[in-house]
């Protein structure tokens, strides 16, 4: 982005305005309300490009650029790519609750078909929504974002550092030795955390998206934290800059260095935090902010949305 964006690339459909745009949470999924869900593994290779995995896909026989966003509830279609495959799209449901000032519609369509390396999708229910924001600040246009629907039921992990995508069957058993326990809001993984705002301060409790769309901050913070006293004085030591660039547009907020970050066994001191009162997601998913790829970029991280749990390699990256 021009500037560089480091808000949530999208904390989008199961955020939307209509209660008709959200979509189910993972255990309510069905092949009946998510299509024909693809079943075994698969690892590719992906480019990671302003901080975002991205790879093709191919949509009703088209290859199209794909951008993998845990912070998306569904399946999201740019919409002139929509067009371009002829998808039909109805009336809109809703806006998006994205990041930015400008509100984008959200109409929904239908995919016959979607393949993501040798997984195969059936009449795989989806959205048009218009990403040139999006795609105008990550430098590259982004035709398709896959959110929940292909995280679920199986492992996803992806390998920053061999820039490498895996997806296999989930067991329900331990992801990883020390696995932080995932909840979610439609279909977008959330994590508890704690934050000691300053070195003499208590620990706060807050609850953050696992968001592979934030780009370039580790944690974004916004809704009901940002305007707590904690928040607000957080704010005021930070320096003010662009924080980001969603579907409506740049973010703007602060950037602060606070004393201490923990989630679950993980201990990050110093962590640098963003601020922001530009998210509406956050206060519409009734969460604090979000977890970024630069949490985990030099490493690895691995989602199990059947067994709920999340696994972090590396967070000093």
């Amino acid at each position: 982005m021009k500037p560089l964006s480091r808000a949530a690339l999208l904390t989008m459909v199961a955020c939307a305005q209509a209660s008709a745009a959200q979509p189910p949470a993972p255990d309510e999924l069905s092949p009946d309300k998510a299509g024909t869900v693809a079943t075994g593994s698969t690892s590719m290779e992906f480019k990671l490009r302003d901080n975002l995995v991205t790879f093709d896909v191919t949509v009703n026989g088209e290859r199209e650029t794909a951008v993998l966003d845990s912070g998306a509830g569904a399946i999201v279609v740019d919409s002139e790519a929509a067009a371009r495959l002829k998808l039909h799209a109805t009336d809109p449901v809703g806006e998006v609750a994205g990041a930015g000032t400008q509100a984008q519609q959200l109409r929904p369509v239908e995919l016959a078909r979607m393949t993501v390396g040798s997984l195969s999708f059936g009449k795989v229910s989806g959205y048009a929504v218009n990403l040139r924001q999006l795609s105008s600040s990550a430098g590259f246009p982004i035709d398709v974002l896959l959110g929940a629907p292909v995280f679920q039921n199986r492992v996803v992990t992806v390998d920053y550092k061999r820039e490498r995508l895996t997806f296999a069957v989930s067991n329900g058993g331990p992801a990883c030795a020390s696995p932080l326990a995932i909840q979610f809001v439609h279909g977008i993984p959330v994590v508890n955390a704690e934050l000691r705002p300053t070195p003499d301060a208590k620990p706060i409790r807050l609850r953050l998206l696992v968001d592979l769309g934030t780009r370039h901050h580790a944690v974004i913070l916004g809704g009901a934290f940002a305007r707590s006293a904690a928040g607000a004085a957080l704010a005021r030591a930070g320096i003010p800059q662009q924080v980001g660039h969603g579907t409506g547009g740049p973010v703007q907020g602060s950037v602060v260095s606070a004393a201490e970050l923990r989630i679950g066994d993980l201990m990050i001191e110093a962590p640098k935090i963003a601020l922001t009162a530009g998210v509406g997601a956050f206060d519409a998913a009734g969460v604090d902010g979000s977890l970024g790829a630069p949490f985990w970029k030099r490493g690895s991280v691995m989602f199990d949305y059947r067994a709920k749990q999340l696994c972090i390699t590396d967070p000093h990256g």
